[in-house]
């Protein structure tokens, strides 16, 4: 299995599959690379890099708490290992979180930033309410119950559910707790404005709880656009996969022409 080396006591897995225009996938707590598994159908136009946050699936947990602005370092880390300077960064969930920390630490690696689900800061009930009785699992060492959980809102066909669970419950419980606390605190609201590259968020028609979370984005970064899938569930990247996968590819073609002609201009291997 490939893993890059990020310190001493710290290894991500990480899986790539495809050719061209690198695009990142960022994983919620208490689920691995694969809850993206029906996303490998896009590396037929693009480079398709999936891996595991740390403490979560086959990366190890390291010696350090889990912060966003850590696993935000993480991330750069390993496009560094891997020789990219700049990808599209699509994250789900509590991952957006992670992806807009690295969209304003390393504005420069970033070519687009998709977040499905995602939101600035958390302030309404349902997922609050979620996260805290993860973190309670977590706490009390119930992470096959989380995992199961995950596993249950998050497949399509009844074999994703095993495949879901089988990863997830490899979760350490201290990584996912930190995960998911400092997700509750974390707020980028107030500094939106940073950031200067398209954003993309994606919404299922039936998450409306939700829906209210492109407010701050919308008046911020006025390069943001809006689709919502529809009859999704906050679990469009797996629930509504074929349709998602449509969106992020429609939404990319424009950008993946100015990277083709960049790679052209500069003589590389798109």
């Amino acid at each position: 299995m490939p893993y890059a080396e990020i310190d001493d006591n710290l290894s991500i897995y990480y899986w790539s599959k495809g050719e061209g225009m690198p695009i990142v996938f960022i994983h919620p707590f208490v689920m691995g690379h694969n809850v993206f598994m029906h996303q490998e159908q896009l590396a037929k136009y693009y480079k398709t890099i999936f891996y595991d946050l740390a403490g979560h699936g086959e990366s190890s947990k390291g010696d350090q708490s889990i912060t966003i602005g850590l696993l935000a370092d993480h991330l750069k880390l390993l496009l560094d290992k891997l020789g990219i300077e700049k990808a599209v960064i699509c994250a789900y969930s509590h991952g957006g979180l992670v992806a807009q920390e690295f969209a304003l630490k390393y504005p420069d690696r970033v070519m687009a930033m998709i977040l499905s689900g995602g939101y600035s800061e958390l302030n309404n009930f349902s997922p609050i309410f979620f996260i805290k009785s993860v973190m309670y699992m977590a706490k009390f060492r119930q992470i096959p119950l989380a995992a199961k959980l995950q596993a249950k809102l998050n497949h399509y066909y009844p074999e994703d559910e095993e495949k879901i669970y089988e990863l997830a419950k490899k979760t350490d419980p201290q990584r996912a707790y930190e995960f998911c606390r400092n997700g509750l605190d974390y707020k980028s609201t107030y500094s939106i404005h940073r950031m200067k590259m398209p954003i993309l968020l994606i919404f299922g028609t039936l998450e409306k709880p939700m829906h209210h979370y492109q407010i701050p984005f919308l008046k911020a970064a006025p390069q943001t656009e809006v689709i919502y899938i529809d009859k999704g569930t906050h679990q469009v990247p797996i629930g509504s996969f074929q349709a998602f996968n449509g969106a992020v590819h429609q939404y990319l073609k424009p950008i993946n022409e100015q990277y083709l002609q960049e790679q052209r201009r500069d003589g590389g291997n798109p």
